[in-house]
């Protein structure tokens, strides 16, 4: 009874447009690779998707976590100028940060070259993608820590269509160079739509002054610690195409992994709309352990029958989907496919809710140990594993890694909110 009323109180609150929103963006970006692996060839598109995750990897570090500290602080906090203050301090030090993130991708593809050939140009063009990122994502956070779930909802479905847009227009006509310049166009203009959504907040902002010495400590102690936890941890979801693309160096090899990857990896899009919606209430009760254990427990029994059923549809009807989705060309990245299907059951049900809970109740050095961990261990499983059994490897890898993390994270909340 209790369980119902907790979720007619969610869907009231902005749960069904935050996942709706994430459900329509995950269709959109599926649109997307679907567009690509026919504009594109096999080997032009693993050139694509390695730059993308060697970008990716550059932006772990992200404006030094400030996101993540936004979201905490921000979420703590029902006054609205020191939402505000916490805000301007983190697009101040995340912009800085940024830049310099930009800088050494120009440095990094002037004077290096990346393993897949082709791909090195293509992260150049993108070196400025940071600067837009940061303060996009900033908005949306504050967004989010208002509650203003509709808002995020509808900003975060307007960027991927625009991309989605930009694809379809200019990548038809101009390939890599049009995908790529389309993205910069969809931030640009996401980033206006959210300006002008906060633009209430932004008129206050150039009187309301920086949080005092104390809180900037506390503030970037807890967000530095999440952007190496962040690091870490995304590190999860690209290192296995990084190191397939070291080892095998095979484009086309890359492209099939890719592919293989896509539908589990975006499936988190699931786990991660009820967190996104729930993190700023866990935020707001993070010193409640009673609250926190009832809603915990909830959680991950839903989660948990939701997932398996996906997984299951997932396992047995993968052929299929590889071929509408992908085309034929993409037939081996089935058994891929399966392998990481059962690592979305673990991760979406286990690793990312306990991950966040942990990280909403300020005990962000547990998930800094744990990513450190887990960090190397997908390391060392992708190097050994790779080298005997190719791209399967990789995914045995992922695999592994995903439950290795799950149990630490579970283990030590069930311990610190039974005590």
């Amino acid at each position: 009874m209790q369980d119902t009323h907790t979720i007619k109180a969610a869907l009231k609150k902005g749960l069904v447009q935050i996942f709706s929103a994430n459900f329509i963006n995950k269709i959109i970006q599926f649109g997307i690779v679907m567009l690509l692996t026919r504009i594109l060839s096999v080997n032009l598109y693993g050139k694509f998707v390695y730059a993308q995750s060697i970008l990716n990897m550059f932006l772990l570090l992200e404006g030094l976590g400030m996101i993540s500290g936004s979201l905490q602080y921000c979420s703590m906090e029902n006054i609205e100028e020191k939402r505000l203050s916490y805000f301007k301090y983190a697009i101040k030090i995340g912009g800085m940060f940024n830049l310099i993130i930009a800088v050494c991708i120009i440095i990094y593809t002037t004077f290096f070259k990346l393993p897949v050939e082709g791909s090195t140009q293509i992260l150049f063009y993108m070196s400025l993608m940071p600067l837009l990122t940061i303060f996009f994502n900033e908005i949306q956070v504050l967004l989010r820590s208002e509650f203003r779930n509709n808002e995020f909802s509808s900003l975060t479905v307007i960027n991927t269509l625009l991309y989605f847009m930009g694809n379809i227009v200019l990548g038809r006509y101009f390939s890599i160079k049009g995908i790529i310049i389309g993205r910069y166009i969809s931030y640009i203009i996401s980033i206006l739509i959210g300006i002008y959504m906060i633009r209430n907040g932004l008129k206050k902002l150039v009187k309301i002054d920086y949080p005092k010495l104390k809180e900037k400590k506390d503030f970037l102690k807890y967000s530095v610690v999440c952007c190496f936890t962040n690091a870490m941890s995304q590190i999860l979801y690209m290192m296995d195409t990084f190191f397939v693309g070291i080892i095998i160096k095979d484009s086309s090899v890359v492209a099939s992994y890719s592919a293989a990857a896509q539908i589990p990896f975006n499936l988190t899009f699931i786990p991660m709309s009820i967190m996104i919606f729930a993190y700023p209430y866990f935020a707001r009760h993070w010193n409640d352990k009673k609250w926190i254990k009832d809603k915990y427990k909830m959680l991950i029994k839903y989660l948990f029958i939701f997932n398996l059923i996906i997984t299951i549809i997932l396992i047995v009807f993968a052929p299929y989907i590889i071929n509408i989705v992908f085309t034929r060309k993409y037939s081996d990245a089935v058994t891929n496919f399966r392998i990481l299907s059962i690592g979305y059951l673990v991760a979406g049900t286990f690793r990312t809710p306990s991950g966040n809970i942990l990280a909403s109740m300020k005990l962000v050095k547990v998930n800094f140990y744990n990513s450190m961990i887990t960090g190397i261990a997908n390391i060392v499983l992708n190097v050994i594993l790779i080298n005997r059994l190719g791209s399967l490897g990789a995914s045995l890898a992922t695999v592994s890694v995903y439950i290795i993390s799950s149990i630490l994270y579970n283990i030590y909340l069930r311990r610190y909110i039974n005590n």
